[in-house]
């Protein structure tokens, strides 16, 4: 049925688009503006937009300076399908068609000039400086960007060095909370076959949220990014192009604002939250420390008129340090610290054909190796411990907490009237006293540490040969093989326990340590494991109805590979998860050039849906296969000229992304019927783009723009914990607080408008402008959940505030 009505859907919207046809050979009309032609290389090769069978939205360092998306997560804003949450440095989330792509490897693949930067799970946090462009491709696309792209993928295409002339831009601006952001570019050809760029951003911002606790306000951020680019071309039939990006943040920690503990007697996500950091976190205040460097080398050498080789070099490290508050209180109960180093190499050969003729195709080979090592360092007060495990303790002794306090409080046991308590927690042992009858101190500096490493070694095939039928229709195939070997292992160690008990274990549960599995403690446990070889493939038929209207359909098989989950001293190959996905669409320019749209309805099925989420019981994060799911949705993506003076730019995107009943075996599923988080149903976006000639020196520009989202989750589980209810299926049993308190884990609709104003002059060489993020200052969560949530003390990060900017640029 669901695919019936998608076939109705693609029906009618081919119709549509044979109705602008009839249009788009009217009379020129007087207006003499049009709408640039889009150039991009998603299928590997030069191709106007048009003829490219595949939905991409494309936006250039223009448009990204009018819509203020200067970082993806407000960029994503205005492309059709795409949510990011970039709460924190080294693990935002991304959002693609209601698949999130957080832990494990990618969903979304993420991209910088061709190279894959987002399967180590690290650095896919990026500056947005000196674009030329940012080509979002939706739907499977292995073939195209490897198995990484299950859903699609994002390449951040940067600027390479021209040998076309001297030039350059310095922007500056500045904007409440102390926001400082420069950034700049110039263009040297040294000759007529060497040319250097250089491009530069430094951006300061302090915390939009007050801190009350000791360390400084939360979501600010500083990023000093540079990069170096290179253009050679020594005979017209070989060009290289370098490219060295060294990047440098440091940031003042994401905001997990608790709904359990209040602050200042409230407990209010939109207010000041109070989140503290100890010793043991190493860093002086919450937040990251992270260094990035990149070297990528794109060499292109020209065979003769029809064969091209390319070969595709990159290399890249990090280093980061984070420290965050998991419970949002001002108390040390779950603090937590993350060092990380990680190295990733890949290397790409591809020979392209294209002689003119019906045939054209790439062939190439790519290698991809990458390891990261962290260290996981969990600190907490043995006494603020206890409160939060009690309840499980208690239920261990067949009691309840009030029962165990009036008990130790008849036996005149001191404090034991606050048994259970945050605010003043008991101070000795309530297992020391139920088991051994005796007052064991707690430890108020518990610290233990796991220590993780992980790898994966990638090979692959790939081919894909586009053949034209017809001078309208083209059909095009394309397969990839792909091989893994993957690499874990996993170590505790016990660094300060309970001095009573020897300093080897805990005095709240008598273990070693809270987090880290007994059997790991200086006891390193490795695994290995090569999964099979898979096949990946795409099909697509594109029929040109005119000049200026392509139509395509497609059919593609996308793969998240195998993962390793590890758990104390076991582990496991969670099954790859696959997504078959047919989508219909098509893309036009109509009325004399000055109308664009791209839209296409798509319908997949996933099977092994891997999902992580933290595991308490050995403090690693884990992987795991949550059964089958199905999505459908619409998407569309247009702009047109009104007129001379007036661009409208819009986007809309209806998803629907769920679990199945059963599994592909018949069993039930845990998250039956659940919603896939961050994926509201329903998303939209309108910009206009209005300029008023000033006499001869220049213009005003006027954007206004209106983002709006639905209703969406923030937890694959929907607020929901599941039991097994004895028959194979499971009971759902609301999520609730300590104190019974149910927690909310979604975010009802809401809209931000937006708005720039500018003064450019004559010849564009100078400018002026104002912007405003958010102007009606609404109030709109991003997050509840998180590591807190893991424990029962879901923390809430809140969207960003009203901010206003105000910048300059100058041109030479």
């Amino acid at each position: 049925m669901k695919f019936r009505i998608l076939s109705a859907t693609a029906v009618a919207a081919l119709s549509v688009s044979g109705q602008l046809v009839a249009y788009a050979d009217a009379p020129e009309a007087e207006d003499s503006r049009r709408l640039e032609v889009v150039t991009v290389t998603t299928q590997k090769t030069e191709q106007s937009l048009i003829d490219v069978p595949i939905n991409i939205s494309v936006t250039n360092q223009d448009l990204i300076d009018k819509l203020g998306g200067d970082d993806i997560e407000d960029l994503a804003n205005f492309i059709p399908g795409l949510q990011v949450q970039a709460q924190s440095l080294n693990a935002p989330t991304y959002s693609l068609r209601g698949v999130v792509a957080d832990g494990g490897a990618p969903r979304v693949a993420i991209f910088q000039n061709g190279v894959s930067i987002g399967t180590p799970g690290y650095a896919t946090s990026i500056a947005i400086y000196d674009i030329e462009r940012v080509e979002v491709v939706k739907g499977p696309q292995a073939t195209l960007f490897g198995q990484g792209a299950l859903i699609g993928g994002i390449n951040y295409i940067q600027n390479r060095a021209s040998t076309a002339g001297n030039d350059g831009k310095v922007t500056l601006e500045g904007g409440d909370y102390n926001f400082v952001r420069g950034e700049g570019h110039y263009n040297f050809a040294l000759s007529d076959t060497l040319a250097v760029r250089l491009a530069g951003q430094v951006k300061r911002m302090d915390g939009y949220v007050p801190n009350t606790a000791n360390s400084p306000d939360l979501m600010g951020q500083n990023t000093t990014a540079v990069r170096g680019a290179i253009h050679w071309e020594p005979t017209p039939a070989f060009t290289a192009d370098l490219f060295l990006n060294y990047q440098e943040d440091e940031s003042t920690g994401t905001q997990f604002t608790s709904g359990f503990f209040p602050v200042n007697g409230v407990i209010d996500p939109y207010g000041p939250t109070a989140m503290n950091i100890n010793a043991d976190q190493v860093r002086d205040k919450l937040g990251n420390d992270r260094e990035i460097f990149a070297a990528t080398a794109n060499l292109e050498y020209r065979l003769n008129d029809a064969w091209t080789l390319t070969s595709l070099t990159d290399y890249r490290d990090l280093t980061s340090n984070e420290a965050w508050d998991s419970d949002g209180a001002a108390f040390n109960l779950l603090q937590f610290y993350q060092a990380r180093e990680g190295e990733a190499f890949s290397q790409e050969l591809r020979l392209n054909y294209d002689n003119g003729g019906k045939l054209s195709g790439f062939f190439g080979a790519n290698y991809f190796d990458y390891e990261t090592r962290d260290s996981l360092t969990f600190s907490t007060d043995e006494a603020y411990a206890q409160s939060l495990f009690l309840p499980q303790i208690a239920a261990g002794a067949g009691a309840t907490v009030a029962q165990i306090r009036g008990a130790l409080m008849m036996q005149g046991v001191p404090g034991a009237a606050n048994i259970g308590s945050f605010d003043t927690p008991f101070q000795y042992s309530v297992v020391g006293l139920l088991q051994q009858g005796v007052l064991i101190p707690l430890n108020p500096t518990h610290a233990e540490q796991s220590r993780t490493t992980d790898a994966r070694t990638s090979y692959d095939l790939f081919g894909d040969v586009t053949y034209d039928v017809t001078d309208r229709l083209a059909l095009t195939a394309g397969l990839r093989y792909t091989v893994n070997e993957l690499a874990a292992s996993s170590v505790g160690e016990l660094l300060r326990g309970n001095a009573a008990l020897g300093g080897t274990r805990n005095a709240v549960t008598f273990a070693p340590g809270f987090l880290i599995n007994a059997n790991l403690i200086n006891n390193p446990y490795s695994v290995s494991a090569e999964p099979d070889g898979a096949f990946t493939w795409r099909l697509n038929a594109a029929y040109r109805v005119s000049d200026n209207v392509n139509t395509w359909v497609s059919y593609g098989r996308g793969r998240r590979p195998e993962a390793l989950s590890i758990s104390g001293r076991t582990s496991s190959v969670v099954d790859a998860e696959t997504l078959d996905n047919v989508e219909a669409g098509m893309f036009g320019r109509f009325f004399d050039d000055r109308l664009q749209m791209t839209t296409s309805v798509y319908y997949g099925q996933y099977e092994n849906f891997q999902t992580s989420r933290f595991d308490p019981i050995n403090g690693v994060f884990v992987t795991e296969n949550s059964g089958n799911a199905t999505q459908y949705g619409l998407e569309f993506d247009g702009q047109a000229l009104l007129t001379d003076n007036i661009r409208l730019l819009g986007t809309y995107a209806y998803n629907f992304s769920e679990y199945d009943d059963e599994d592909s075996n018949g069993n039930p599923l845990q998250f039956a019927g659940n919603k896939f988080r961050m994926s509201p149903t329903n998303s939209f976006s309108l910009a206009a783009d209005i300029t008023i000639p000033v006499a001869q020196s220049g213009t005003v520009s006027i954007v206004p723009s209106y983002i709006w989202k639905s209703k969406q989750y923030f937890e694959d589980d929907n607020g929901f914990d599941y039991i097994a209810n004895g028959s194979g299926g499971f009971t759902r049993v609301r999520e609730t607080y300590p104190d019974g308190t149910a927690v909310v884990e979604e975010e009802g609709s809401y809209g931000l408008v937006n708005l720039r104003v500018g003064y450019d002059s004559a010849g564009d060489r100078w400018g002026v402008y104002v912007q405003g993020d958010n102007l009606l200052d609404k109030e709109y969560l991003i997050d509840v959940g998180n590591t807190g949530g893991a424990f029962g003390l879901h923390t809430i990060i809140r969207g960003k505030p009203q901010m206003l900017k105000a910048g300059a640029y100058v041109k030479f």
